[in-house]
C-alpha cells in the first residue's frame, strides 16, 4: 500500500516540469541510468541470516530492511518517471497515429512474460542444491537489459513544443471540463479493480485449491505462472495490437462500458468455478481490461491534451490508474481477502462492478443529452483528430 504513494505524487509533478523546462529526454535517460544503479544495490543487499521466522517487529526494526524497503521504493518511483515518460514520449512520436499505441506497448508484455520465464528458470537451475534461492542470474538478465534500455534512450529523438504560453491556460480548461473529470473517475475505478486481478488471483487460486482440489498443491506455482503466461501472451499482446483497429471504430467511453461488464463477468465467474484450471481461460479477458483500457486511457489523454502538455496530462491518467485506483483496490482487497475470504469478495466485487458499469453508462447517456451543442455532442461522442491550428484540442470522446 504504501509504494505507490511516492509515484502517485510524482507523476503529475514529473509530467509538469518536463513539460515547463522542456527537458524530457535528458530526464529519461536520467532515470534509465538511476534505474540500473539502484538494481546494481539491490543485487548487492545481503539476504537474511536467519533460518527461523522472524517477527515482524524484529524485521522493522532491522536496518537491513530499512536499506531493502528504500531501494525498493525508489525503483518503483523511478519506474514512475519512466512510465510517464515512455507514454508521453511514445504519443509524441507516434504523431497523428496515436491509436497504434497499443502495438508498441505490446512489446511491453511480450517482454514482461518472456524474461520472468527465462529468469526464473536460471534462478531455479542455478539455485540447484541450494537451502534458499539465488536470485544472481535474475539480477544479471535484469542489468544486461537495462543497459540496452539506456543504449535505446540514447538514440532517442525527443522533440517538444515550445510555445509554453497554452500549458497553463489549457490545462486549466481541459480539468475544469466535466467530461474530462468524469474520464478520470472510470479510470480510477479501472485502477480499482484491475488491482484484484494484479494482486489477488493468486491467493485465490491458493484457497481453491485448498478448499475443493489439495492434490494440486504441489504444482501451485506452476499454474499460477500459466495463469501470468495467459494474461500477457493469450489477453494482453493480441489486444494491445488490435486496439488500435479497435479504438478507430468504437469510442472510448463505451470500450470503458465494455470494460467494466468485462470485470462484472470475471468476478461473477471467479465465485462459481472450484477447479483451479478453471481459472485460465477467464485470465484471457485480462485483454480487455488492462490492454484495451489502458490503451483507450492514454490516447484519450493524447486526443484532449494541449500542445505542450502532453507530459501533464499523462501523468494524471497514470496518477489515476495507478496512483489512486490501484493502491484504493490493493487496501481494500487485502481487508476482503482477510476477513471474508477471496470467493465472498469477489461476489461482492462483481455487484461493485455492475453498477459501475450501469453507472457509466447512464452518465455517458446524461452528458451527451445534457449537451446543447450538437457538434460538440458530436465531438463528444466520437474518436477526433486534433486541430493543429488552434494549438489546442478539447475534442472528447465519450
Amino acid at each position: 500500500m504504501l509504494q505507490p504513494i511516492p509515484g502517485m505524487l510524482i507523476r503529475p509533478i514529473i509530467g509538469a516540469v518536463t513539460d515547463k523546462y522542456k527537458c524530457r529526454r535528458s530526464v529519461f535517460i536520467l532515470s534509465s541510468i538511476i534505474t540500473f544503479v539502484l538494481v546494481c544495490l539491490l543485487s548487492i543487499i545481503p539476504g537474511t541470516t536467519s533460518k527461523e521466522e522472524m517477527n515482524d517487529l524484529d524485521v522493522i526494526k532491522s536496518p537491513l530492511f530499512w536499506l531493502f524497503f528504500t531501494t525498493i521504493a525508489l525503483i518503483n518511483t523511478d519506474g514512475t518517471v519512466k512510465s510517464v515518460l515512455e507514454d508521453t514520449i511514445c504519443m509524441d512520436l507516434l504523431g497523428k497515429d496515436k491509436n497504434n499505441y497499443g502495438k508498441q506497448r505490446l512489446w511491453g508484455s511480450i517482454g514482461w512474460s518472456l524474461f520472468a520465464i527465462i529468469s526464473g528458470v536460471c534462478v531455479d537451475w542455478y539455485s540447484t542444491g541450494l537451502e534458499h534461492k539465488n536470485y544472481a542470474p535474475g539480477y544479471a538478465i535484469a542489468l544486461i537489459c537495462f543497459l540496452l534500455d539506456i543504449y535505446v534512450v540514447f538514440k532517442l529523438k525527443v522533440k517538444q513544443e515550445n510555445d509554453t504560453n497554452i500549458v497553463a491556460s489549457d490545462v486549466k480548461k481541459v480539468f475544469t471540463e466535466g467530461k474530462v473529470l468524469a474520464f478520470l473517475l472510470w479510470v480510477v475505478f479501472i485502477g480499482f479493480f484491475i488491482s484484484f486481478i494484479w494482486n489477488f488471483v493468486f491467493w485465490y487460486l491458493e484457497d481453491l485449491s485448498n478448499v475443493f482440489h489439495p492434490e494440486m498443491k504441489p504444482w501451485m506455482k506452476t499454474l499460477q505462472g500459466t495463469a501470468l503466461l495467459i494474461q500477457c501472451f493469450g489477453g494482453e499482446v493480441p489486444s494491445f495490437f488490435l486496439s488500435s483497429y479497435i479504438l478507430k471504430r468504437v469510442d472510448h467511453m463505451t470500450i470503458f462500458s465494455i470494460v467494466f461488464f468485462t470485470f462484472t463477468c470475471i468476478f461473477s465467474v471467479y465465485t462459481i468455478i472450484e477447479n483451479p484450471l478453471w481459472a485460465l481461460p477467464v485470465e484471457l479477458l485480462n485483454g480487455i481490461t488492462f490492454a484495451l483500457s489502458y490503451s483507450a486511457a492514454i490516447s484519450y489523454a493524447a486526443l484532449i491534451t494541449p500542445t505542450g502538455a502532453e507530459g501533464t496530462l499523462q501523468g494524471v491518467v497514470g496518477t489515476a490508474y495507478t496512483g489512486i485506483g490501484a493502491p484504493i483496490g490493493s487496501f481494500v482487497g487485502g481487508y476482503m481477502f482477510k476477513h471474508i475470504g477471496s470467493i465472498d469478495s469477489f461476489k461482492l466485487l462483481s455487484v461493485v462492478a455492475f453498477f459501475t458499469c450501469v453507472t457509466q453508462i447512464t452518465v455517458n447517456y446524461l452528458i451527451n443529452r445534457l449537451t446543447i451543442n450538437e457538434d460538440v455532442k458530436d465531438r463528444y461522442s466520437k474518436v477526433e483528430t486534433k486541430d493543429d491550428n488552434l494549438g489546442e484540442d478539447l475534442t472528447l470522446t465519450s
